[in-house]
């Protein structure tokens, strides 16, 4: 129905449906780039399938050629093999390092959960003693402090008297010059310490293997070549399974295995971290324009209308028409018909969309009394594409619709559900219709200015 009411009391929407569909919008391009950061994730560490098995592999092998009972650990069957071990080896019973890695400036990582040195151990050797491994090794090893950027550390160096790599042992007659060989060889990093913060990685030494650590926190600064080293009892040792971390702007993962008994870890570069922020915050950037351009074109109105509030048709059948309902005994399905249902329907479609989310119940008449429509399924096609079609002809923009089919009782309606569009306004042959209680009139100035209000709210 359609009245000129000079003074009508229209109801407006308190909050504009714009801009609940440009947030709705919004989540829905994030959650896009979401989407596609998590896809470029998972197709980057695809990359890296073979260097995990390969870890695991090791991992693996390492713990079936080393055996240990009691307080040793016979790891000949692994010094032996050519093939590449993991980085760190750890006796979970002794505490007792049976490998750690070198640091070096092509592998410069290190695993923090297993990067410290039990302090206790290494001063022990202040003085030159020699010191009987668990895995049937002797070493002769020195000790001393030294002060690393303002705190307190601990140097220790070693020499090989006895072991798998040595074709002979050393003499006891020579012992007084290997203890200072390692006096001065501890004195040398400790001085270069003094000048600056680490000596170079790639700096020669004479020890057969070195080690910083800082004495508080019992954290290794540096390793050079291997030496006998004890994990700190009151530090935890690493789960088994795969953990990321960042060292040196660099992303790291570190698989680890254990046998029960010995802990096994193999660390794997994944790139720099820069790098891959780079590549992470282009992709979620490019990814969420796109899909934001994507949705403003084609999902406008598919938010707007899934974000509506529509009444159901047994609401409506309660109710009555209202601001939010109207009822229409039929449409045309004739392109060729345009007599006064035709029009009322368009100029309600234009108002609901102007004003507030609607529905338009077709087969129901103006007292609330299903009488329901005469359609198959062909026919129920038709009836949509031709509503769809008349719409988009007439009214200019078409607000957000949706048409559905219920049956009550044996008796078909179509609901059409308008919802309150994200335009300033929609004409209708030019002119702007609104909701007015159950009818639709055309919108004088001061609901033109409470339209435009509306849409800059």
């Amino acid at each position: 129905m359609v009245d000129q009411d000079p003074n009508p009391k229209s109801t407006f929407r308190p909050l504009s449906n714009r801009r609940r569909v440009n947030a709705k919008i919004l989540r829905f391009s994030l959650a896009m780039g979401a989407l596609g950061l998590t896809l470029t994730i998972f197709v980057y560490s695809t990359t890296f399938y073979d260097e995990f098995r390969s870890a695991r592999t090791t991992n693996q092998r390492t713990l079936s050629e080393i055996r240990c009972t009691d307080f040793r650990c016979d790891s000949s069957a692994f010094t032996t093999d050519q093939e590449t071990g993991p980085d760190y080896i750890l006796d979970s019973y002794t505490r007792y390092f049976l490998e750690t890695p070198v640091s070096s400036n092509e592998r410069p990582e290190r695993f923090p959960w297993l990067d410290f040195t039990d302090i206790g151990f290494i001063r022990k050797f202040h003085q030159p003693m020699s010191f009987g491994t668990p895995d049937f090794e002797t070493w002769r090893l020195y000790s001393r402090q030294a002060t690393l950027s303002g705190r307190t550390a601990e140097v220790v160096v070693g020499y090989q008297e006895k072991g798998p790599s040595k074709m002979i042992d050393t003499p006891p007659s020579l012992l007084q010059n290997v203890d200072d060989k390692l006096k001065a060889e501890a004195d040398k990093i400790a001085e270069n310490l003094a000048r600056s913060p680490l000596p170079a990685i790639n700096s020669k030494f004479s020890a057969d293997g070195f080690a910083i650590a800082y004495a508080d926190t019992e954290e290794t600064v540096l390793r050079g070549p291997w030496l006998p080293a004890f994990f700190p009892k009151s530090k935890l040792l690493p789960t088994p399974g795969i953990r990321f971390y960042v060292a040196k702007s660099a992303l790291y993962a570190a698989e680890s295995d254990t046998n029960g008994r010995l802990t096994v870890t193999s660390v794997i570069r994944l790139g720099d971290l820069w790098q891959l922020l780079t590549i992470a915050s282009f992709t979620f950037f490019t990814v969420s324009v796109v899909a934001r351009w994507l949705a403003r074109r084609f999902l406008r109105n598919y938010f707007a209308i899934s974000d509506s509030q529509v009444p159901s048709l047994a609401d409506a059948l309660r109710s009555g028409e209202s601001q939010r309902v109207e009822f229409k005994r039929g449409f045309p399905l004739d392109e060729h018909k345009t007599d006064r249902a035709y029009s009322e329907f368009l100029e309600s479609i234009a108002a609901f969309g102007n004003t507030n989310d609607g529905a338009i119940f077709l087969g129901v008449d103006d007292t609330g009394v299903v009488k329901g429509l005469q359609l198959d399924y062909k026919k129920r096609d038709l009836l949509e594409q031709r509503i769809r079609t008349v719409v988009r002809n007439h009214v200019k923009p078409a607000p957000p619709f949706q048409v559905t089919f219920e049956e009550v009782k044996g008796l078909l309606v179509a609901r059409i559900a308008v919802a309150r569009g994200t335009a300033p306004a929609y004409l209708l042959h030019g002119v702007i219709y609104i909701r007015d209680g159950s009818s639709d009139i055309q919108a004088q100035p001061e609901h033109l200015s409470k339209l435009m209000a509306e849409y800059s709210f």
